[in-house]
C-alpha cells in the first residue's frame, strides 16, 4: 500500500512539474525571438512589450480566479483543461499571418496556463508533509525554469535552423499530451485513490464559502508582505528573463542572438539552483531569515551593475553576473509558502494566488514601462545602451525595495512574532 502511494505521487509530481515547465516555456519564450518578431511583424519596441506584458498582466488577473478555482473545482481539473486551452494557444500564435491572432495566440495560451502554477502548489501540499513544502518548492522551480532555459538558447538554435513557428507547433502538441495524461494520473488528494490525507480532512467548500474565504484572506495584514516583497524581486528577473534579457546583451557586448540567449540563459540556471538549494535550507535553518539573506544579496549584485559596466564586460562575466541575479532572485519563492500558511490550508490556493499576482502584474508594468523608454533610444533597428541603463534604474530601486519589505517583515513578525502560524514563524 505504501509503495503505491509513493509511487502514484511520484506520478502526480513528475505531471505537474512538466506541465509547470510548459508553463515558463510560454512565459519566457518571446525574449530570444525579440528580434525575428519586430522584423516580421514590423513591430516597435513598446508593441512588443506588450506582447509580452500582456502575459504578466493575464495572468496575475487570473490569479485570483484560479485560486478560487482550485480551492473549489480541484487540481484535475483545472490542469486538464488550462493545458488544452494553452496547447490551443500555442498552436495559434504559430499559425498567425498578423500582430492581432499573434496577440490573440498569446492571450489564450495565458488564461490556459494561469491555474498551472496554482495547481502544482496545492498539490504538493496535499500530497507531501508540511516540512517537506520548501524542498518540493525548490524542485518545483528548478523544474520551471528548465522550461524558461530551453525557451532561451535551445530555442534561439532551434528557430535559426527551422523557424519560430515550427517551435510553437511543437510545444504546442506537447502540451495538449501533457492535458490528457494530467486527466488520467493527476488526483486532488490522497483520500481521492483511498490513501490517508497527511493532515485532517479539509473543509468541503462552496461558492459562498469560498467567496468569504477569499475575503477573509485579503483582509489578513501580514498577507501584504510576501505580497509585496515577492512583488518586487520577480518583476525584476521576469523583466530580463521575459523580455529584454537578450537585446540588453547583445547591445553590451555586440553578439548575436544565438549567443545572447546563451547569456539568458543563465537567469534560468541561477534561479533553478538557487530555489533547489534555498529550497532545501530554508526547510532546515528558517524561510524568513533565508529569504532575508538571498534578496539582500540580490539588491547588492543589482547595486554594483552600474559600477561592473565600466569594466570590460565579457560573456563570461555577464553570463555570471545573470546567474547571480536568478540565484538570489530565487529568494521569492519563499513569499509562496507565507501566503499559503497565512491563508490557512482551505484557502491555501487563494492566498498563493495573491501573492503569485502581484508579481506578474508588476513584472507587465515593468516590461512596458521598459519598452517605452528604449523607444525613446532607438536608431533604426538599434537601441542605445543608454536606454538601458535608465531602465536599469526602476530595476535596481524594485531590487532595494524587495528586501526592504523582507527585511522589516523578518523584524516585525518573525524575531517578534504576533498572530502568525507557528509553520511561519521560525
Amino acid at each position: 500500500m505504501l509503495k503505491a502511494f509513493y509511487r502514484r505521487r511520484l506520478f502526480i509530481l513528475a505531471t505537474s512539474l512538466f506541465a509547470y515547465l510548459l508553463v515558463f516555456f510560454q512565459r519566457s519564450s518571446l525574449n530570444v525571438l525579440q528580434a525575428d518578431l519586430q522584423s516580421e511583424f514590423a513591430l516597435s519596441a513598446f508593441q512588443f512589450s506588450s506582447l509580452s506584458a500582456v502575459y504578466f498582466y493575464l495572468y496575475a488577473f487570473l490569479q485570483i480566479p484560479s485560486g478560487l478555482l482550485v480551492d473549489f473545482m480541484g487540481s484535475r481539473k483545472t490542469s486538464t483543461f488550462g493545458l488544452l486551452l494553452a496547447g490551443f494557444g500555442s498552436l495559434l500564435m504559430a499559425l498567425s499571418r498578423d500582430y492581432t491572432w499573434l496577440y490573440i495566440g498569446r492571450l489564450i495560451s495565458t488564461v490556459g496556463v494561469a491555474p498551472v502554477f496554482i495547481n502544482t502548489l496545492k498539490l504538493n501540499g496535499e500530497w507531501f508533509k508540511p516540512r517537506e513544502f520548501m524542498t518540493l518548492t525548490g524542485i518545483t522551480l528548478f523544474v520551471g525554469n528548465s522550461g524558461a532555459m530551453l525557451a532561451s538558447y535551445p530555442l534561439s538554435w532551434v528557430s535559426s535552423l527551422y523557424g519560430w513557428r515550427t517551435a510553437f507547433i511543437v510545444i504546442s502538441l506537447f502540451t495538449i499530451v501533457i492535458a490528457v495524461i494530467a486527466y488520467f494520473v493527476v488526483r486532488d488528494k490522497p483520500s481521492d485513490l483511498g490513501f490517508e490525507d497527511h493532515s485532517l480532512p479539509a473543509e468541503a467548500l462552496t461558492l459562498k464559502k469560498t467567496w468569504e474565504g477569499f475575503m477573509r484572506t485579503i483582509k489578513k495584514r501580514v498577507l501584504y508582505f510576501p505580497i509585496f516583497i515577492y512583488a518586487f524581486s520577480f518583476a525584476v528577473v521576469q523583466t530580463l528573463q521575459a523580455a529584454w534579457g537578450a537585446r540588453w546583451s547583445q547591445t553590451l557586448l555586440g553578439i548575436d542572438r544565438v549567443s545572447a540567449g546563451f547569456i539568458v540563459m543563465w537567469i534560468s540556471l541561477g534561479v533553478m539552483f538557487g530555489a533547489l538549494i534555498g529550497g532545501r535550507l530554508a526547510d532546515r535553518f528558517g524561510r524568513a531569515l533565508l529569504m532575508n539573506i538571498f534578496l539582500g544579496a540580490f539588491a547588492l549584485v543589482w547595486c554594483l551593475l552600474p559600477l561592473a559596466i565600466k569594466l570590460p564586460f565579457t560573456m563570461g562575466l555577464l553570463s555570471l553576473w545573470m546567474f547571480l541575479v536568478g540565484f538570489f532572485g530565487s529568494g521569492f519563492s519563499i513569499t509562496w509558502h507565507l501566503g499559503k500558511e497565512i491563508a490557512g490550508r482551505n484557502y491555501s490556493g487563494i492566498g498563493m494566488a495573491l501573492v503569485n499576482g502581484s508579481g506578474f502584474l508588476l513584472a507587465a508594468i515593468y516590461q512596458l514601462v521598459y519598452g517605452k523608454i528604449l523607444d525613446q533610444y532607438r536608431l533604426g533597428e538599434q537601441y542605445l545602451w543608454a536606454g538601458f541603463a535608465k531602465g536599469n534604474i526602476m530595476l535596481i530601486v524594485s531590487a532595494i525595495m524587495a528586501f526592504v519589505l523582507s527585511f522589516i517583515y523578518y523584524l516585525r513578525h518573525v524575531k517578534t512574532p504576533k498572530n502568525l502560524p507557528q509553520s511561519i514563524a521560525k
